[in-house]
């Protein structure tokens, strides 16, 4: 019985280093690996807005009722009210929109109504002046369509040209009003 006594106290003695072992061995089989650093936001800002509203340029016999003006956000250009008395009139505004910011911006959406929208006490009338008219919102700087996409980076003018013709070869009886000539640029990071 001593002997089997020895056996186990041999064994458990035996188990005993070979768990110790094992633990030395996994410890250095193990690696701790460590990420440190640190980060900052440094302060941005973001204004996008009109300048330099131009006097009108008048074609054939246009004429300005109210004179546009820009509100102290420098964001809207409104009030204006401009008479078109025959074919090839045209009244044309140009003025400046400025990323005075410190972030890049595109233009996301640049929402405008396809057509103007016209009313007379006649209908045929209201039909020939719509159908004569052009609104625009151009670059003065090559004349292409402002469009959605297009790109205005930090520090960045660039001239923009409204324009409101009326071309058609008809002139009709009656007062036209029109209205739905509201354009809505919205900028986002680019």
């Amino acid at each position: 019985m001593e002997k089997e006594r020895k056996i186990k106290t041999l064994s458990l003695v035996a188990l005993i280093v070979a768990v110790l072992g094992l633990t030395v061995a996994f410890a250095s089989l193990s690696q701790t690996l460590n990420i440190t650093g640190t980060a900052k936001v440094e302060n941005a800002s973001w204004d996008i807005h009109f300048q330099n509203l131009s006097e009108p340029t008048l074609t054939g016999d246009a004429n300005v009722t109210t004179a546009p003006t820009i509100d102290e956000s420098k964001t809207t250009i409104g009030n204006y009210e401009v008479s078109l008395t025959k074919p090839g009139d045209k009244v044309s505004y140009s003025f400046e929109v400025i990323n005075n910011g410190t972030i890049d911006a595109k233009l996301s959406t640049l929402t405008k109504a396809l057509k103007p929208t016209c009313t007379s006490d006649v209908e045929a009338d209201a039909t020939t002046v719509c159908d004569g008219l052009t609104y625009t919102l151009k670059y003065a700087d090559g004349g292409a369509e402002v469009a959605a996409n297009d790109t205005l980076n930090k520090g960045e003018t660039k001239g923009l040209i409204l324009e409101l013709a009326y071309e058609s070869d008809t002139v009709p009886a009656n007062d036209v009003a029109i209205s739905g000539l509201n354009i809505t640029l919205t900028y986002e990071q680019k």
